[in-house]
């Protein structure tokens, strides 16, 4: 790794970036997406891949399965992404008996306005830039799955 990449400031950078436009941006969201936590987020993530705003939702031990979760863990984060008014539940129409969970009405808008704003927030980087941006954000996804018992050894120096 290069002396002069700083971890801190490009994470730092990315902090400012995102807090700037989340603040610089005059609309409200109707449900608070930014203050999820990780936990949640990535629920949220897997649902936007899953379903689409016209779908009915996907079954909570699909949604345990593809976060590689257990179905209670699963319960308990939409129970309160429920309570927050992220997601709702619904029953099947093709089996009343399953329930299916889905992104609420209001998690939808505030999705597609988190979109726009970062897309008017990129819309003047060149496409040099972008296509950088995307390997860079495709290398730190690759760089996620290491084994974290090597990092106390790379910080000891062996």
């Amino acid at each position: 790794m290069s002396e002069d990449f700083n971890l801190r400031q490009f994470f730092g950078a990315v902090d400012r970036f995102r807090e700037r436009m989340i603040c610089s941006q005059p609309m409200k969201f109707d449900v608070d997406i930014l203050s999820l936590t990780m936990s949640q987020q990535r629920l949220l993530r897997e649902l936007l891949l899953q379903t689409g705003p016209e779908s009915e939702g996907i079954s909570l031990k699909n949604l345990a399965d593809e976060l590689n979760l257990s179905s209670s863990a699963v319960s308990v984060m939409v129970e309160m992404l429920v309570q927050k008014k992220v997601l709702e539940r619904k029953s099947s129409e093709v089996d009343r008996r399953q329930v299916l969970i889905r992104l609420s009405d209001a998690a939808w808008e505030s999705v597609a306005l988190y979109d726009a704003a970062c897309r008017m927030c990129f819309s003047d980087f060149s496409e040099e830039e972008l296509s950088l941006l995307r390997k860079i954000s495709e290398r730190l996804s690759q760089s996620g799955n290491i084994d974290i018992s090597k990092t106390t050894k790379l910080h000891k120096g062996e």
